[in-house]
C-alpha cells in the first residue's frame, strides 16, 4: 500500500514538471529577479483592481555553455491574476528597449516573452505587462520565471528572488493583494533627539500589521518613505536648531493611504558631536610637486572638509592646508627643507566639530648629497632611523629613471631597485632579496640617474 502511494506521488511530480517545465535541463546560467507593482515599491496590488507590474533580472552568462544562450522568458503568473490578450507591453534589454518581441500566453496562466535578439552575455531584462486582480485580497502571489534557451530548451526551473533593479523596493517574486480600504494610521509616534549629541531627531511609531510601510510628514510636509510595515523609526538628519512636528501615515500602495498619525514634537539641538577621523595612508609620496598626504574618507555624513596641519610632533602642529569632503588626499607644495616633521587631517563637520586624528609617521627630510640616516638601524622601532633613503638629488645632473643598487663588501648584490623619473627617492630597510636582514657592517652603494653614477658607502648597526 506504502508503495502504491509512493508510486502515485511520484507520479503527480512527474506530471507537474511535464506540465510546467517541459525540456528542464541542468545550466550553469544563475539568474536573479523580482516582481514590482509599476509606481509602488511595497510589493501591493489592491483587489479588484487591474494593475501593471514589472518583472526584472539580472541574467548572468558568465558561466553559460554554447547552446545555452537566451532565447524566450517564461513567466507563471499565479492563481488569483488573470492575463488575457497581449499583457506585456514592453521588454528592455539594458537599458534599450527591444522592438520585435513576441508574445505567448500558454494554459496554466503562462507568458512566453520570445526575444528577437538571443541573450548571450549577462544582462539586465525588464519586462512590463499587466494582470487583473482578484476582487478577493490574497497575500502571497508568487511568481515563477524561467529562461529557455535555444531550440525551447528550459535552462532553469525558475530564477532567484533578489534585487535585480538596483532600488530599493520589493526586491522578491511574490506579491500581495489587499482589499481596497486604507490601513490604519499609527499609533504611539514619539520624537526624541539623537542621544549621541548629532543635530537629529528620531521618530518611532507603533506597527500597522496591514502596512506595506509608511510616510514621515515634517510640519506637514512628506520627507520619507519607509519601506515595510515593521521598520518603525526614522532619523532626519541635520537638522537647523528648532523644534519641529511630525506626523506618520501608513500605506498599502501609494493611493491607500492612512490617515495621518497624531503629531508629535522634538526639538534638534546643536550639533556637538565630532565626526569621525580620516584614516590616514601611512605611506606619503614624494612627488616633484611636492608631498602627498592621502586618507580614507570618515564614515561620518555631515564632513564638509579636511584640514591638514604638519609639526615637528602632535602638540606642536599649524594648519598648513585644507580641501572639501570630496577629496582624500592634499599635496604639500612647500616642505620643510630637512629635519623630522609629521602630519595630522582632521574631518570638520558642518557644525564647525572637528574629529581627532592619528598622525602619520615623522617624515624625514634629506638635504645634501647624501642617504640618511647613515648609519641606520633596521631593527630599530623608530622609522625615523630603521631605514635609510636615497634622494634622486643624490645624482648630481642625471635624468630619467632613478636607481639604487646596494653590494657587499665582497661585491655580492644584495639589494636593488629602480623607480620612475617623477619619484624622488629609494628606501632600502636592510634586507636582501630574499627578506632576510643582512649583516651589521660596511656597504657600498651605487645610485644611478640616466648616464649619471653616484658611489658611496652606508652602515647597517644591529
Amino acid at each position: 500500500m506504502i508503495a502504491k502511494y509512493n508510486l502515485l506521488a511520484v507520479s503527480i511530480i512527474v506530471l507537474f514538471l511535464a506540465l510546467y517545465f517541459p525540456c528542464i535541463s541542468r545550466s550553469a546560467v544563475e539568474s536573479t529577479g523580482e516582481i514590482n507593482a509599476k509606481d509602488n515599491n511595497a510589493g501591493t496590488l489592491i483587489a479588484g483592481t487591474q494593475a501593471d507590474l514589472i518583472a526584472n533580472m539580472i541574467i548572468d552568462m558568465s558561466q553559460a555553455e554554447p547552446g545555452e544562450e537566451i532565447e524566450s522568458i517564461r513567466i507563471i503568473v499565479p492563481n488569483g491574476l488573470t492575463i488575457k490578450g497581449k499583457p506585456v507591453k514592453s521588454v528592455k534589454v539594458g537599458e534599450k528597449e527591444v522592438p520585435n518581441f513576441t508574445q505567448q500566453i500558454q494554459e496554466n496562466n503562462q507568458i512566453i516573452v520570445t526575444l528577437p535578439t538571443l541573450i548571450t552575455l549577462t544582462s539586465r531584462v525588464a519586462i512590463e505587462f499587466t494582470v487583473d486582480v482578484s476582487a478577493v485580497p490574497i497575500p502571497n502571489l508568487q511568481f515563477i520565471i524561467g529562461l529557455i534557451a535555444v531550440n525551447q530548451r528550459l535552462l532553469i526551473s525558475s530564477i532567484k528572488p533578489g534585487n535585480a533593479d538596483g532600488r530599493v523596493n520589493n526586491d522578491s517574486l511574490t506579491l500581495r493583494s489587499v482589499s481596497a480600504t486604507k490601513p490604519l494610521p499609527p499609533t504611539n509616534v514619539k520624537v526624541q533627539p539623537d542621544p549621541n549629541g548629532e543635530n537629529d531627531l528620531i521618530i518611532t511609531w507603533s506597527k500597522v500589521d496591514e502596512a506595506g510601510g509608511y510616510i514621515i510628514y515634517r510640519n506637514g510636509i512628506e520627507i520619507a518613505n519607509v519601506i515595510g510595515k515593521d521598520q518603525t523609526s526614522y532619523t532626519d538628519k541635520d537638522l537647523d536648531p528648532n523644534t519641529y512636528s511630525y506626523t506618520v501615515r501608513s500605506y498599502k500602495t501609494d493611493v491607500l493611504r492612512s490617515d495621518p498619525s497624531a503629531s508629535a514634537s522634538g526639538t534638534a539641538t546643536k550639533d556637538t558631536k565630532a565626526p569621525n577621523p580620516p584614516t590616514i595612508v601611512p605611506e606619503l609620496k614624494i612627488l616633484e610637486k611636492g608631498i602627498e598626504v592621502s586618507w580614507k574618507p570618515s564614515s561620518s555624513a555631515d564632513v564638509v572638509k579636511y584640514i591638514i596641519y604638519r609639526g615637528t610632533s602632535a602638540s606642536s602642529v599649524s594648519k598648513i592646508g585644507e580641501v572639501d569632503a570630496t577629496k582624500t588626499s592634499y599635496i604639500d607644495a612647500q616642505p620643510p627643507e630637512s629635519g623630522s616633521f609629521l602630519y595630522i587631517v582632521g574631518a570638520v563637520d558642518e557644525a564647525g566639530n572637528q574629529s581627532k586624528s592619528s598622525p602619520t609617521q615623522l617624515r624625514q627630510i634629506l638635504s645634501g648629497d647624501k642617504p640618511q640616516p647613515n648609519p641606520f638601524t633596521p631593527k630599530s622601532n623608530d622609522p625615523r632611523f630603521n631605514q635609510v633613503t636615497f634622494p634622486s638629488s643624490i645624482v648630481k645632473g642625471g635624468e630619467g629613471t632613478f636607481s639604487v643598487k646596494i653590494f657587499d663588501l665582497e661585491g655580492n648584490l644584495v639589494f636593488e631597485k629602480d623607480v620612475d623619473s617623477g619619484s624622488k627617492e629609494i628606501k632600502w630597510d636592510g634586507k636582501d632579496s630574499n627578506g632576510n636582514y643582512v649583516n651589521s657592517g660596511v656597504y657600498i652603494y651605487q645610485a644611478t640617474m640616466g648616464n649619471k653614477n653616484k658611489i658611496g658607502s652606508i652602515i647597517v648597526a644591529k
